[in-house]
């Protein structure tokens, strides 16, 4: 079973920054604890304490505890009230669900001046005849009995009937009192049987017979926590771990998300790239993040745990950045593409441009455009939208002798190419009344 120790008592003291000199509240509820101890020493300054839902059969080293103003100790092992009678700041006490067959230890509490509510319910001692106005007489600072206000009228009347009430719960005490020691020999000798005897199946166990006793709930939580032992040592030795599977047997990168991570990846055609946010924990450190870009997939580790994913298109690992959020603590990774959207890769083969022979020049030149009609490969090309490419040429073309100078054209000006020909008018005649004056400018 659990003991009280530091490390679970600083566990619970997170609200306080782990501070126990200063500590005014704890909770040690279901712990499975049997004995209160050292809190006295280690939080002096307690004024709620909640250990309800354990195994505590006495209640001891509380009465130190001068600050404790509520005490929670339902659903425990007690029998009778004791050790409480120093805690005169006490205000309200929890003992509800628990064995307290005598009833007489609640005298004990009568130095306790502020006590103002007392619980009680699902004890042996609650069936006794007159139990309530017996309490009612001897606790006159409670103010509040199992949930329920005492009144003016009621607490005349207790007094009167006072007499009758403890002889009443003094025989009923005597007979719960006798009826218990009967219940202790009958489980000490069950529990040398079953020492001798195998060890029952769960579910066996589970069927039996059994009776609200403390020794019957100790045997639950000690069966339990047998059963949860047995479980966690099997499932270590049969439970073997999974190895992430990261690539198939022919060298292809396969989806995995061991770090179990949510994650967006999206593609940015505005800016050619795939973006992938993963949203690693706010307080993580960056020295157990690693992003590696590969061209077909991305693969990002956080401690330890891999979190890769295939790319639908090829990108560019030495352009990829990764960057990580100082408010969320997201990753954000930037991976351009290889291939540019503004060129697509045709699909037909590339054209290929005869050159053309001057009739003036020997020397070839490549034509900008042809008059010969298209291949159908190269119109379906053209078609779907496909661009031909055509590279740099290591030798000079003279744009002078592109266009043929024969039948009357007019070569280009200053060296400037040109597609398009020029035809001069025929000369005309003058007129009989033309006369040549030197002193006028030419026309042309």
């Amino acid at each position: 079973m659990t003991k009280i120790t530091l490390e679970l008592v600083r566990k619970r003291a997170e609200h306080n920054d782990g501070e126990l000199s200063t500590l005014e509240e704890l909770s040690l509820h279901q712990q499975d604890i049997e004995k209160i101890e050292h809190l006295h020493r280690w939080c002096p300054r307690l004024r709620i304490l909640y250990l309800q839902g354990n195994l505590i059969a006495k209640i001891e080293n509380v009465g130190r505890l001068r600050d404790l103003e509520y005490l929670n100790l339902a659903l425990n092992n007690l029998e009778c009230v004791e050790g409480l009678d120093r805690c005169h700041a006490l205000h309200k006490l929890d003992l509800t669900a628990n064995f307290i067959y005598d009833l007489t230890s609640l005298l004990s509490l009568q130095d306790l001046p502020d006590l103002r509510e007392l619980y009680l319910t699902g004890n042996p001692c609650t069936s006794y005849r007159g139990y309530r106005g017996w309490l009612v007489c001897n606790l006159p600072s409670v103010q509040e009995l199992d949930g329920t206000l005492i009144s003016r009228s009621e607490r005349l009347r207790a007094l009167q009937e006072l007499t009758q009430s403890d002889s009443t719960v003094r025989i009923d005490q005597q007979q719960a009192l006798e009826k218990r020691a009967k219940e202790k020999a009958k489980y000490e000798e069950s529990e040398r049987k079953e020492e001798s005897e195998d060890e029952k199946d769960d579910e066996e166990w589970w069927k039996g017979p059994s009776e609200p006793t403390p020794e019957a709930r100790i045997a639950i939580h000690r069966h339990i926590a047998r059963r949860r032992q047995e479980h966690q040592s099997s499932s270590q030795h049969t439970k073997k771990s999974r190895a992430v599977r990261l690539f198939t047997s022919d060298g292809r990168p396969l989806n995995a998300n061991a770090a179990k991570l949510e994650f967006q990846l999206t593609e940015d055609e505005d800016n050619n790239c795939f973006k992938l946010e993963v949203h690693t924990y706010k307080y993580l450190d960056a020295t157990l993040v690693d992003c590696d870009v590969q061209p077909w997939y991305v693969r990002v580790t956080v401690r330890g745990k891999v979190l890769q994913l295939v790319l639908l298109e090829e990108v560019r690992p030495g352009q990829a950045t990764a960057l990580r959020s100082q408010v969320t603590g997201h990753l954000l990774v930037t991976m351009p593409k290889l291939a540019d959207p503004w060129r697509p890769v045709s699909t037909c083969p590339p054209q290929k441009i005869t050159p053309a022979t001057s009739s003036n020049s020997a020397q070839s030149t490549y034509l900008p455009h042809t008059t010969t009609t298209p291949s159908p490969a190269h119109t379906e090309c053209e078609r779907q939208g496909n661009y031909l490419e055509v590279g740099e040429s290591s030798s000079t073309v003279d744009y002078t002798k592109i266009v043929n100078n024969s039948a009357g054209e007019v070569p280009p000006a200053h060296g400037l190419a040109t597609t398009r020909t020029r035809h001069l008018p025929p000369d005309r005649p003058n007129s009989p009344d033309f006369v040549d004056d030197a002193d006028v400018p030419s026309l042309v």
